[in-house]
């Protein structure tokens, strides 16, 4: 589901910080936010880690995923900063699959995830930019081949990217 209020922010942020090419430097961003980036090995399972304190923050990312793995977990935590940040908190996103749902399910931490999540895809392929590759290099989005260039274009996985249409109905729209 598309969240509103999510691509506001991230539009704002994308003009603040002057982005307008691709593949989005959401490293450049995250620095600009007031954010250290570092490598630190996570272990097996853990995408990333947002520490703050006293206001000040730092995204930790597993150095041992894939690039753009790296890139879609460094966007996460930016969101949870941005979107949910709190002196002295500590968020760790383990790479999980929720299958049904439990006690944990209303406690608002999944949601956080979703939302974080919803940040991310739109940060790293904000709508009007996706259009416009769509239209100017008239990729057909029922192609494999189609999806694969943009996801390309975008440095972000095919899985990514393919959620990111779906989500903003271009299926039906292009």
């Amino acid at each position: 589901m598309l969240n509103k209020r999510i691509e506001k922010i991230t539009i704002e942020i994308l003009n603040a910080c002057g982005i307008t090419k691709l593949p989005i430097a959401i490293e450049q961003i995250a620095v600009q936010r007031g954010l250290n980036i570092r490598a630190y090995d996570l272990g097996e399972g853990v995408s990333g880690v947002l520490a703050i304190d006293s206001g000040k923050g730092t995204i930790g990312y597993n150095p041992r995923e894939s690039k753009v793995r790296q890139r879609f977990t460094i966007a996460h935590e930016l969101g949870h900063y941005e979107l949910h940040r709190k002196n002295n908190e500590l968020f760790v996103d383990k790479d999980f699959v929720v299958l049904f749902r439990d006690q944990n399910s209303s406690t608002g931490e999944l949601k956080k995830e979703q939302e974080a999540n919803a940040f991310a895809a739109s940060i790293l392929m904000p709508e009007n930019i996706l259009l416009r590759e769509i239209e100017n290099n008239k990729f057909d989005l029922s192609e494999e081949r189609s999806l694969k260039e943009l996801s390309k274009l975008f440095h972000v996985s095919s899985t990514a990217m393919s959620f990111r249409i779906a989500n903003l109905n271009l299926f039906l729209r292009i």
